[in-house]
């Protein structure tokens, strides 16, 4: 009975890390085409407001890209006010894996 358990409970643990190793990875290509439908307007060069240049993220977080703080930002966790007016939460839109590969692509294009 008490091996029955064991065994069991082996192949519990051995299922649910294999469901954790199927989680895809972001996609940084698919994140830039969010990237260019969601944020570009206002964080490109020359765009009118000129919000923050998030290619420099990490240059100003001390050589780290702070992904954490940009998904809570993306998704909606963290209010960010720009020019008075919040920023658009795009969580209600992406989906969390869309959040996800949109924070890679702009850790992928740091300067």
């Amino acid at each position: 009975m008490f091996s029955r358990s064991i065994s069991a409970a082996a192949t519990l643990v051995a299922l649910l890390g294999l469901a954790a190793c199927q989680q895809q990875a972001p996609d940084a290509e698919g994140g830039a085409m969010f990237y260019r439908a969601t944020c570009a307007t206002c964080h490109e060069p020359g765009s009118s407001p000129q919000a923050p240049d998030l290619t420099r993220l990490a240059a100003v977080n001390g050589g780290q890209f702070p992904t954490d703080r940009v998904t809570r930002i993306i998704d909606g966790r963290s209010e960010l006010r720009a020019h008075g007016s919040p920023m658009p939460v795009w969580g209600a839109i992406l989906t969390p894996p869309e959040v996800r590969d949109l924070a890679a692509y702009l850790a992928s294009v740091q300067q």
